[in-house]
């Protein structure tokens, strides 16, 4: 089936203003819904990439425009890749006055590119990442630049938790971006792991209810129920629910007692509740397991914290 044929400048303004990040993240989102689903459209975005590379390259952009040129269209390799060619061959026509590519050597590189264009979807398609090796690359760069909750999730890399507005701004397309991979694998395939994978995007981007649902699906068929247990105490702990995120907890720790993850987010949630004696142990217990760690220098954190409430 073929999609909706583009007839006006609007769509092909479109295109080009989300290129250029000029977009509202709700219009981005109707625009990658649909490259997903009309091929024509996506043909039409070729068209634009290739016409924004072609200006580009001979220095049409300029000023601000450039700037958000470079922000934004450059984030795929794949676009990268077909600069670095187009510029390479800039370069070496205007190096000297008297070599021109010739129409044959123009004609080869157009190959050249149109091939490896070609290569790289067949191997998507074929024998490349999937849209779940792809979601979880983009949530564990995402992820490692910083994390925008306190508590630990499976399997995510360690990085420093920061509160603030502007820091969590910039991780927020990489997210949307494994968003975007990670709902479609779980349409092509709901297996437990595409499930708990999809979780912990929503889980980051503050998603809470729907953090859980996904959860809670991926559970039946998991080989890892106790680190979906974990992040399960994580989304009803953000959610302010304490006593259900210990009950996530408990079965975490009940299926695997040394699981750190778990661990950890007990005594933060002992810590939130207030219990102050029972944090300090908790926060003991895992230091027991991680002395080294980036998480043991968070835990020994707490525990002086805590041991000033008490001297306060």
């Amino acid at each position: 089936m073929r999609g909706v044929l583009i007839i006006d400048q609007t769509e092909k303004t479109e295109l080009r203003d989300y290129l250029l990040g000029r977009l509202k993240e709700e219009a981005e989102e109707q625009v990658e819904i649909r490259l997903l689903s009309d091929p024509v459209y996506g043909e039409e975005f070729d068209i634009a990439v290739d016409e924004l590379t072609d200006q580009y390259v001979a220095g049409e952009v300029e000023g601000a425009e450039r700037k958000q040129f470079e922000r934004y269209f450059f984030a795929a390799p794949v676009r990268r890749e077909k600069l670095r060619i187009a510029a390479a061959l800039k370069e070496r026509q205007t190096a000297s006055t008297r070599w021109v590519p010739s129409r044959e050597l123009k004609i080869a590189a157009s190959i050249l590119i149109i091939v490896g264009l070609t290569f790289g979807i067949w191997w998507a398609r074929k024998g490349g990442d999937s849209e779940l090796d792809k979601g979880l690359r983009a949530l564990q760069t995402a992820y490692g630049e910083q994390r925008p909750i306190q508590a630990r999730v499976s399997e995510l890399p360690y990085s420093r938790f920061s509160s603030t507005r502007g820091s969590q701004d910039r991780t927020k397309e990489e997210f949307r971006l494994a968003e975007l991979h990670l709902a479609q694998a779980v349409s092509n395939k709901p297996t437990p792991e595409a499930h708990h994978a999809l979780g912990k995007v929503y889980l980051a981007q503050g998603k809470f209810d729907q953090a859980i649902s996904e959860f809670e699906q991926s559970l039946s068929g998991s080989q890892n129920q106790a680190q979906v247990y974990n992040d399960i105490g994580v989304a009803w702990m953000e959610k302010g629910e304490l006593n259900r995120s210990l009950v996530g907890f408990s079965k975490a720790l009940e299926l695997d007692g040394n699981l750190p993850d778990a661990l950890f987010n007990r005594a933060l949630c002992y810590e939130r509740q207030s219990r102050i004696d029972d944090a300090k142990a908790a926060w003991n217990e895992y230091l027991k397991h991680d002395s080294a760690s980036p998480w043991a220098d968070e835990a020994h954190q707490h525990l002086i914290r805590l041991t000033m409430t008490l001297i306060y």
